[in-house]
């Protein structure tokens, strides 16, 4: 159970590169390659007798492994939204970014009508 941190990272990853396809249909990577890298992150992780200082540096180079691999395949004109995606999508995780604040962030705010 201590390192389903790591797991949820991992899943949050996956979505959103599976979600990259909406903006190009040549955006397709399968959960095979996605398990590929995220494998070779774990592999290339340094080891840590501490389990926080381990979760740490498993998160962290899991998704800058998987970023930078994902983003080899994309137009330069899309890396900044595949940026954007995974930042966000973690901050929501980490309910930094409140449901709210995202629900207004891509909708606005309700106009105010005088009664």
């Amino acid at each position: 159970m201590g390192y389903q941190r790591v797991a949820v990272r991992g899943s949050i990853l996956y979505f959103v590169i599976a979600d990259m396809a909406r903006i190009n249909d040549m955006y397709q990577n399968s959960l095979e390659y996605i398990k590929v890298l995220f494998n070779k992150a774990i592999d290339n992780t340094p080891a840590s007798d501490v389990l926080e200082t381990r979760l740490t540096s498993l998160s962290d180079v899991i998704t800058k492994t998987i970023f930078i691999n994902v983003s080899r395949g994309l137009f330069s004109r899309d890396k900044l939204i595949f940026s954007f995606l995974i930042c966000t999508s973690i901050d929501r995780n980490s309910e930094f970014i409140s449901p709210i604040s995202w629900s207004i962030l891509l909708r606005g705010t309700i106009p105010m009508t005088e009664a």
